[in-house]
Parts: structure tokens; sequence; C-alpha cells
């Protein structure tokens, strides 16, 4: 992939619709040397003699972990090992770098002595697996950061320590700020707004029987909702520390106006056909868009998740948002995708899932 190469003459192409405003300007700056240090969102502070050259991701959610690393540059050179990266829609992580293949693969369920024999400098990991698998890494004297990513305040927070690990601040300032003019401008629209009901529910299949369950409050599900000018239903019932699990009985009888359904692993638009086959379910039932990875969770895509919420309650007040624009603008300057990959890899993905009415 040419990349790099592209992405100078592919930026002015790629401007986003009249409705951002204030984009911030792409700077590029070379990494200082010497030691420094990097805290994580744990309030560890880690000391490096230099930038790790041997990164490796893992645990679960991989997958996020990836998307929030390879917005820097400079990772593609240094990761070398990276865990399951497919929910079972696709694989991004070839699109991402071209070196993929030459990278180790494991499960999310690999042990610290797997992972240890790729000798890395570095392990990333999600928080929530320090008890799990961090601690027996951190006991083998390999450092190990961790990444939160569950609200957008902790995504701009870990894109901050993010970009202290590769020494770069300003490509971190320039990611940070592509989030914050979009939603400004959609706190600036919806404010004084009636806020529609809405209900965000994940959709699962377990042996044949469908099983639903909604996001905690503090989770960023639930705050793409209240950012977009919406009233989550559910806030209350969801547990703080995952999913909570709700039957279709209660889920239809929040009666939300609309009820958004996340799926990881089945394309959406197929579950909400079945949904809607059952007659209990409301009008406003709608499948969240996915790529690769749907846009609802704590992924780089949240910001796309967000711009489609916000025209979904709010269609009148977002008519000029152009959902195609926005996702040319955030593969392009963000992952520096080509424009051919993403009219031929990414729409084809989306497209369905745009169109709903």
């Amino acid at each position: 992939m040419k990349a790099a190469l592209l992405l100078a003459a592919l930026l002015p192409l790629l401007a986003p619709g009249a409705w951002t405003e204030g984009r911030p300007e792409k700077q590029l700056s070379p990494a200082p040397a010497g030691s420094y240090r990097v805290t994580d969102c744990l309030g560890r502070t880690l000391a490096f003699p230099r930038i790790p050259g041997r990164i490796v991701l893992a645990g679960r959610a991989t997958l996020l972990i990836l998307d929030a690393v390879y917005l820097f540059a400079d990772a593609r050179s240094r990761v070398v090992g990276v865990g399951d990266t497919d929910q079972g829609l696709g694989d991004f992580f070839p699109f991402l770098d071209g070196q993929a293949g030459t990278k180790a693969r494991f499960d999310n369920s690999a042990g610290p002595e797997q992972l240890a024999g790729l000798h890395p400098e570095l392990f990333i990991l999600k928080s929530f697996m320090r008890e799990r698998l961090g601690n027996s890494l951190e006991a083998l004297g390999i450092p190990v950061l961790y990444v939160d990513l569950e609200s957008p305040e902790a995504f701009a927070a870990d894109i901050r320590m993010l970009g202290d690990l590769f020494r770069d601040p300003s490509r971190a300032a320039f990611v940070n700020g592509f989030y914050d003019s979009r939603v400004a401008a959609i706190t600036r629209r919806v404010r004084g707004a009636r806020p529609p009901t809405a209900l965000v529910v994940q959709y699962s299949e377990r042996d044949g029987t469908a099983a639903f369950s909604v996001p905690p409050a503090a989770w960023i599900q639930t705050r793409m909702v209240e950012i977009a000018g919406g009233s989550p239903v559910w806030k209350g019932a969801g547990a703080g520390s995952g999913w909570s699990k709700v039957s279709g009985e209660q889920a239809a009888a929040w009666r939300p106006e609309h009820l958004l359904v996340v799926s990881y692993s089945r394309p959406g638009l197929q579950v909400i056909e079945d949904l809607r086959a059952t007659g209990r379910w409301p009008a406003g039932l709608s499948a969240f868009p996915a790529d690769f990875h749907s846009w609802d969770q704590a992924d780089s895509r949240w910001i796309l998740g967000l711009s489609w919420v916000a025209k979904r309650l709010h269609p009148e007040l977002f008519a000029d948002l152009d959902l195609r624009a926005e996702v040319r603008a955030f593969y392009g300057e963000l992952y520096g995708i080509d424009g051919r990959t993403i009219e031929t890899v990414i729409f084809p993905r989306i497209e369905g899932a745009l169109a709903q009415r």
C-alpha cells in the first residue's frame, strides 16, 4: 500500500462536509533523542531510554488498541506482534500495515510465556487485562502500557499518551483536534433541541437463541447518544463493568423512538430484518454501520458512529452532514488510506447501513 506517498496528494480531496469547523492542520516533527517518561491510563509512569522498537499488542480487545496505535505512522515499523483483530466482519490490519503479513499473530487468549517469546520491548494492553495478563508480563520484567479508550475523554487521553510514547505530540494534537472539531459541531447543532429517546442494544446469538445487552452509563455508546442530543432510555440499567443482559421484552418495553442495534459478528442489516419479522420491535429500528468493525465501540471509528447517531436522531438538523465525506476524511487523514481503497473496500461494507430510512 502506498498510503504514505498518496496522503499528501489525497488530503485536498478529502475535506469533510461544511458542518465541521476549525479543522487543525497536520504537523510533523522529528522525534527528540534521549530517555523520556510516559504515564498510562492507570497513572503508572514508565521510563524509556528510546522509542521501543519491538511493540506487541495483546489481550482481549486488541483491535481497539491496534486502531488507536496505528493513528501514528511510526507504529507501523515498531509493532512486531498483534493479537486477533477480526470480530467476524473481516480484518482491517492488512489495510493499515503493508507489512502485516510479516508480523506475529496469535490468539487473544495467548499467555505470558508465548507472548514473551516474541522478545518485545513493550506490551500495550487494555486496562482490564492487567490482572488477567499484565501482571504476569510485568513480573517477567517486560514493560506494559495500558489504555482505556472507553469514553471520549479516555480516548483523547490515550491518544496523548501514545503521542508521548512515539514522541510525536503534534500528531496526537492533530488526531484529537479531528475528533474535537466534530464533537463541537454536533454539540452546537443539538443545543436546545428536544432529545428523542434512544436505546442502544447489542445483539448476539448463543446456541441459536437471541441475546440482548445494554452498555454502562459511562461507556462510549451511551455518551454517543447524549452528545448527539438523545436521551438514553436504558441509562441506569447497565452495570459499570460491561454490557448488561436484558430480555427482548424489556428492550421492547422501553419503547424508544430510536432503537440502534449493535452486532459485532453478523451484519447488522440481517439482524434488524430478523427483529422486524417478530413484529414486536418499534418502527425506529436501525443497525449501527460497520465496515470491518462496528462504529459503536471504543474504537477510533466512534467519531463516525457519533456522526451517524446524530443524523439518525436529528435528521432535520444534520441534513447537510455528508457521512460519505466523513468516511473519506477519517480513513484518508487519520490512516493515510488511498481514495481507491476507500471507495472499493470500505464503502461496499457500509452503503446499506448508510442508506437506512
